[in-house]
C-alpha cells in the first residue's frame, strides 16, 4: 500500500492547525457570514414571541437517548437561522460517539484500485481540491411523532473534498461495482453464514460506483466553518446531498472498492421501506433500500406581535427534499383554503429553504395548521392518509403534519 508518510503532531496541535486552515480559507468566512447574517433575520425581532404548540408533549425531549441508539433531536421551535448551530444539530448513530484521536487516524482506501493510499488528516485539509457545500441532513427515521416533532433535521455548510477526486488517484479497476464506507464505531451480531458465531464488524453503508463519482458526493472535515465535532464524525464523514443521513458514514477510516454487492447488518436487513408499485394486476408491495430524501415541509413555529389593539401572528418553517426544486409552499387554517406563503431564503440546491405565512386575522380558540412543499414537477408533500398507500414503513415520513396551538 501506498502510504503518505509526515511527521504526526500532537492531537491539540492538529486540532489548532486544522482550525488555523479553516480560518484562513473561505469556508469559515462564508459559513460565519451567512450564519451571522441570516441568525439576525430569523431571530425572533423586538415585541415578537412564540405561541406555544399545545401538542407538543413531555414524549418530546432533544436530548432523547444517550447510546444504542444515541439520539438528539433539534428543536424546531428554535429555529432562528438558516444553518443550524453544530452544538443544536440533530445526532443519530447506532452505538455511541466516537472520541477519535486526530493524530493517529487515518483514512485507508483499497480494494479494487490500482494504487491503494493512505491519508492522514493534515494531507485532506490541505488538499486544493477543498469546497464548501450547504445541505440538509435529515435522518431517514425523522417524523413528526411525538417524541421526535420533525427534529431529525439540520442545515450546515460542509467543507471537504470530492470522493471522486481521491477514487480517480487511486485509480479505479475496471471489475469495480461497489464503494463501502467504513467507520470507527462497530457493532457485534450474530452471523448466520458462519453458524451463528458472533462477530464484531465496523459500521458501513455502499453505494455504487456511479454514485460514489457523483460531483457533489463529498468527504467532509468541518461543518459551519469549524472541524467536524465528535457527534458530527471527527474527524472525516461522508456527505451525499439529497440522501438521507443513513447513508452518510461518521468518523470515517477506511473507503473499501468492491466488485460485488456489500451485504452488511444497515444495508441488507435494516433501513428498508414497503413501497407500493402499481401494476395491471393490481399492488405490487416492494422492498427497497432507503437512500434518497423525499419532498417535505414542516411547521416549526408560530409567533405573534401586538399590532394596535390586537396580535399579528406568523407561521414559519422550512422545505426541502425530492427529485426537483421546491417552487412553493403552501399553509391550511383549520382546514381551509390553502394559502401560498413566502419563501425568505434560499441557499442552494441541498439545503432548506426557510418560508412563512403571516396570519393578520387569527380569532381566539384551538387552530390547526398545517404546511405543504410543491415541487417544480407538481409534486405535492402527502397527507398521511396519502402516504400510507403506497409507503408501509416506520420511516421515509415525509407527509404533512399538522400543528396546534390555541389563542385566548
Amino acid at each position: 500500500m501506498e502510504k503518505v508518510t509526515r511527521r504526526t503532531a500532537a492531537p491539540e496541535a492538529i486540532l489548532k492547525a486544522s482550525r488555523r486552515e479553516l480560518l484562513c480559507s473561505g469556508a469559515a468566512a462564508a459559513a460565519g457570514l451567512a450564519s451571522a447574517g441570516l441568525r439576525s433575520l430569523f431571530a425572533l425581532q423586538t415585541g415578537e414571541e412564540l405561541v406555544p404548540f399545545i401538542d407538543y408533549t413531555r414524549g418530546f425531549r432533544a436530548e432523547a437517548q444517550a447510546s444504542n441508539p444515541r439520539m438528539k433531536c433539534f428543536d424546531l421551535r428554535q429555529l432562528t437561522s438558516w444553518t443550524t448551530p453544530s452544538e443544536e444539530f440533530f445526532v443519530f448513530h447506532q452505538t455511541e460517539t466516537i472520541r477519535a484521536d486526530a493524530a493517529r487516524w487515518r483514512l485507508q482506501i483499497g480494494g479494487f484500485v490500482e494504487r491503494p493510499v493512505e491519508f492522514t488528516l493534515t494531507d485532506l485539509l490541505r488538499r486544493p481540491d477543498r469546497r464548501d457545500v450547504a445541505m440538509t441532513l435529515e435522518c431517514s427515521g425523522n417524523s413528526g411523532t411525538p417524541g421526535i416533532m420533525n427534529g431529525l433535521v439540520g442545515n450546515a455548510i460542509w467543507t471537504g473534498v470530492n470522493v471522486a477526486s481521491l477514487l480517480k488517484e487511486c485509480g479505479l479497476k475496471s471489475e469495480t461495482r461497489e464503494v463501502v464506507f467504513f467507520g470507527m464505531d462497530s457493532e457485534k451480531e450474530k452471523k448466520w453464514e458462519a453458524g451463528d458465531a458472533e462477530y464484531s464488524s465496523p459500521h458501513g453503508r455502499s453505494i455504487s460506483v456511479q454514485d460514489a463519482l457523483a460531483p457533489e458526493v463529498m468527504l467532509a472535515f468541518a461543518m459551519n466553518g469549524q472541524p467536524l465535532p465528535a457527534e458530527q464524525g471527527f474527524p472525516l464523514r461522508l456527505i451525499m446531498p439529497g440522501w438521507y443521513g443513513m447513508a452518510q458514514i461518521k468518523w470515517l477510516t477506511r473507503i473499501e472498492v468492491l466488485d460485488r454487492r456489500y451485504e452488511g447488518r444497515h444495508m441488507a436487513r435494516n433501513y428498508h421501506s414497503l413501497r407500493a408499485v402499481e401494476t395491471p394486476e393490481g399492488t405490487l408491495w416492494m422492498d427497497t433500500s432507503i437512500s434518497r430524501n423525499n419532498l417535505k415541509s414542516v411547521i416549526a413555529r408560530v409567533t405573534r406581535q401586538r399590532s394596535g389593539e390586537r396580535f399579528e401572528y406568523k407561521v414559519a418553517g422550512a422545505a426541502w427534499g425530492g427529485p426537483a426544486r421546491i417552487e412553493t409552499v403552501e399553509v391550511q387554517l383549520d382546514r381551509g383554503l390553502w394559502r401560498s406563503a413566502r419563501i425568505d431564503h434560499r441557499g442552494g440546491d441541498f439545503a432548506w429553504l426557510l418560508w412563512s405565512y403571516d396570519w393578520k386575522y387569527a380569532t381566539a380558540g384551538r387552530h390547526t395548521i398545517v404546511s405543504r412543499a410543491i415541487n417544480a414537477r407538481g409534486e405535492v408533500q402527502p397527507t398521511r392518509d396519502e402516504l400510507r398507500k403506497r409507503l408501509a414503513s416506520n420511516r421515509e415520513d415525509n407527509a404533512q403534519w399538522p400543528r396546534q396551538i390555541a389563542i385566548t
